[in-house]
């Protein structure tokens, strides 16, 4: 944090932050009536106050300037009203290493870098400047006591005079304006409040006005879904009948036909065949011989296209650059198998290889690997699944085997890059005519790709290590000894920017760490590190934050990503949808493979940029 320009020590940040919880909470609400920012979108209430505390230490802590709404606020407490505000410059000039020193640095100071007077700011930052950072302790405060005393000797003696018998007790004039002030400030609080509870009046009126519009439209909506229905049911009786009538049709063009043929047979037969025999035989030499030229024309233009066309070269081209490709993947695992300790970079390679011989073979028209008869079997359940929830069944044998290993990785990753190329499908096209979009009725399968596209709210939870480890094939170049270490973890955080830095995407990355921080890729992607110490911190730290989200808008899809099974019994316990990381590293391919995402490199919606660890 910067203030006039200068940097404000990690203690000093830390005094603000324990003058944070010293906030009324009244004046917290009343403060953020206009100014949102402080609740993250939560109701404005007493219930949300920790929220808006939660956020204020943030901004403390992440941004470079002192928020002007936070400093309103740190006024109201502290050291800074019951003392720097009431002293002159002139006082504070005399006796500012004095007071520091009695009241403690850090405490002192936070209070004074508060005070509006540009002349108190510069003797902080004086002053910091000199400090070594140390805590005053039992002794140099009372040696400090000793030096206020005789600094403002001339004025405790003139207060003492006034507080004596003969004259009653004057306030001084800056304590009396202090209390003016505060005056002023507890006023305008009883009226923030009392507005309060005027917008929380109406905010309960017009919210049961919208539930009761709600509940008509919801009836309506039943009633034209019956409708549907109905609709629905008879156009099927239609189509029904339809078919039977086109079946006696096609039934009765048969019967005629076969007259028409009986008929014809019959003249043939008779004694007119005997003339006609040697006229069919014409017509057929005819038609032999006009199908022998078109034969010899055929070749004869296949020769030369061969010649002049550029394809043919280029399909040869393609096939041996297919052929070498698989011969070095053959050689790296070959590699990886004899190696007493192979390389981590082996592993990246081969799946970096494994890929680009899947494209190009993709190119050329190549069939895929022959697949299990488990993983032809589910291929042809996805086909044929015409409904988001069975499709949705069919993901979660999927799930299934693959916690239990019955499929191979390059079989998983086709079953669910074809899952999510059906989701897609069905999304476009099973919906209710005259609907938008976003009204889908809810279903068990949860698409993330559509929900960013078509700017569904939802939130999306990455258990970062574990996904980390299992997607080694994407990100495994940046491995450090084979862990992920800082390269990884910023190109995996980057990755996600061009899928979900969009309006309605909630996405949150978590990674183990010592501090507990929260970085914002953009509005709508952010990084957090659990801080704490023992097993477990981001997983307790995600669980944390699904109950919060679960608390805050319950109709909002929630999902998770991880290979941890314990972790995942417990979230899909509450409800969450679980994703397993190798369909999510289809996700990112898909991703990849999009124009928009390889038209332009990726930037925050906000500007903040790319992660930077």
């Amino acid at each position: 944090m910067e203030i006039d320009n200068h940097p404000i020590p990690d203690t000093i940040v830390d005094a603000f932050c324990r003058l944070v919880d010293k906030l009324d909470s009244g004046l917290v609400v009343a403060m953020s009536a206009e100014n949102q920012k402080l609740f993250q979108g939560h109701r404005i209430i007493l219930k949300n106050v920790p929220v808006a505390r939660q956020r204020i230490k943030l901004l403390l802590k992440n941004e470079r300037q002192l928020d002007s709404a936070a400093a309103i606020l740190l006024r109201s407490v502290g050291l800074f009203r019951a003392v720097v505000t009431v002293l002159s410059e002139s006082a504070l000039e005399a006796g500012f290493s004095s007071l520091a020193t009695y009241f403690g640095e850090a405490d002192f100071l936070a209070a004074a870098l508060l005070d509006e007077r540009e002349s108190t700011r510069k003797l902080a930052h004086e002053f910091i400047s000199g400090w070594d950072g140390q805590l005053s302790d039992e002794a140099r405060r009372k040696l400090a006591a000793e030096d206020l005393r005789t600094e403002f000797t001339v004025f405790l003696s003139s207060m003492k005079e006034l507080l004596g018998d003969v004259l009653p007790a004057v306030v001084p004039t800056v304590q009396r304006e202090g209390r003016d002030e505060k005056g002023k400030f507890d006023a305008a609080l009883e009226a923030a409040k009392a507005d309060l509870a005027r917008q929380s009046q109406r905010h309960a009126r017009d919210q049961k006005d919208l539930q009761n519009k709600i509940e008509l439209e919801q009836q309506e909506i039943k009633r034209l879904r019956t409708q549907l229905a109905d609709a629905g049911a008879e156009t099927k009786v239609l189509k029904a009948g339809l078919s039977e009538v086109q079946q006696q049709f096609g039934n009765l063009q048969t019967s005629v036909q076969q007259r028409i043929d009986d008929g014809v047979s019959t003249a043939l037969s008779g004694r007119l065949r005997q003339w006609l025999m040697p006229v069919v035989k014409v017509e057929d030499a005819l038609a032999q011989s006009r199908q022998s030229d078109l034969l010899a024309r055929a070749v004869e233009a296949l020769t030369k296209q061969r010649v002049v066309d550029r394809h043919s070269g280029n399909l040869a081209e393609l096939t041996r650059a297919i052929e070498e490709r698989r011969q070095m993947l053959a050689e790296i695992e070959r590699a990886r198998i004899e190696a007493l300790k192979p390389i981590p970079e082996l592993a990246s390679i081969a799946a970096a290889l494994e890929r680009e011989i899947g494209h190009l073979g993709r190119q050329l028209g190549l069939p895929g690997d022959q697949a299990s008869t488990t993983g032809s079997a589910l291929l042809a359940r996805i086909n044929a699944a015409v409904s988001l929830d069975e499709l949705s069944t069919v993901r979660q044998f999927i799930q299934q085997a693959a916690t239990y290993a019955l499929l191979r990785r390059d079989e998983l990753h086709r079953l669910y890059r074809a899952t999510n190329d059906k989701a897609g499908l069905l999304y476009d096209t099973i919906q209710l005519p005259g609907e938008d979009r976003s009204g889908l009725p809810a279903t068990k399968y949860f698409h993330p790709l559509h929900a960013a596209a078509q700017g569904q709210p939802f939130t999306l939870f990455i258990d970062g290590h574990n996904v980390l480890f299992l997607l080694e094939g994407r990100f495994g170049h940046w491995f450090e000894k084979g862990i992920p270490g800082r390269k990884a973890r910023v190109e995996f955080a980057n990755s996600l920017l061009p899928i979900f830095d969009k309006p309605g995407a909630d996405v949150m990355l978590f990674f183990d760490g010592n501090d507990a921080t929260e970085q914002s890729l953009s509005d709508y992607v952010r990084v957090f590190y659990s801080g704490g110490t023992g097993d477990h911190r981001a997983d307790n730290a995600i669980l944390e934050h699904i109950s919060f989200c679960l608390q805050a808008a319950v109709s909002t899809p929630i999902c998770l990503v991880t290979k941890d099974g314990d972790f995942a019994r417990q979230a899909g316990a509450m409800g969450v949808t679980i994703m397993d990381p190798e369909e999510f590293a289809t996700l990112l391919e898909i991703a990849a493979d999009g124009p928009s995402v390889m038209a332009t490199p990726p930037t925050s919606a906000t500007g903040k940029g790319l992660m930077r660890d």
